[in-house]
């Protein structure tokens, strides 16, 4: 897995298309009924391509439907990354994030977002958490080797004004390593 993302510098990560959903949204929309439109609600999948267009993986979300419904954006959720060319039926990596409340100063263990990385066998990789107050009002997050670690191994923060919670948040989030050297961008 670690070889498949050093030999591209860029990944572009799409959304699948669910009809359902779609659906649902404009039943809800054109109703005005806001409520209606989550009984459309799925899962999501998307395909990650290289930067030359060539599929590289396939994700796809695992988390009940109740939860994506009365907690999204913030829901439990587990991400299953898949690498085609490898092996398309067993994971190669799994990213495992807990409920929080999210939409709030990120000052409690509740309201810090976090996720656990694993590799294909469930085994710790790696841990991301929101450190005290997150950031304040540019978002930070923590990558560490694993969850209790005090040093992070890089630090992901936002170049902007922007809500954690993923409220009014399309904006770039840099990558620095331990010393502070940027090396890479989301």
């Amino acid at each position: 897995m670690a070889e498949a993302l050093t030999e591209t510098e860029k990944l572009l990560v799409k959304q699948k298309f669910e009809p359902l959903e779609a659906l649902a949204n404009a039943v809800a929309n054109a109703l005005d009924l806001d409520a209606l439109g989550a009984l459309g609600e799925t899962a999501n999948k998307y395909d990650v391509y290289t930067d030359d267009g060539g599929e590289k993986f396939k994700v796809i979300e695992k988390s009940e439907y109740l939860c994506r419904v009365c907690c999204a954006p913030n829901h439990a959720l587990q991400l299953h990354v898949f690498n085609p060319q490898e092996d398309s039926k067993n994971a190669s990596m799994i990213f495992d994030r807990p409920c929080k409340c999210g939409q709030c100063c990120a000052c409690c263990d509740i309201c810090k977002q976090e996720m656990t990385i694993m590799d294909g066998n469930s085994t710790e990789i790696g841990h991301v958490y929101q450190p005290f107050l997150g950031g304040g009002f540019s978002p930070t997050l923590q990558v560490m080797d694993r969850k209790g670690d005090d040093e992070p191994v890089a630090t992901i923060k936002a170049n902007a004004v922007c809500c954690i919670a993923g409220l009014f948040c399309d904006h770039t989030f840099e990558i620095e390593d331990a010393s502070g050297q940027n090396i890479g961008k989301i």
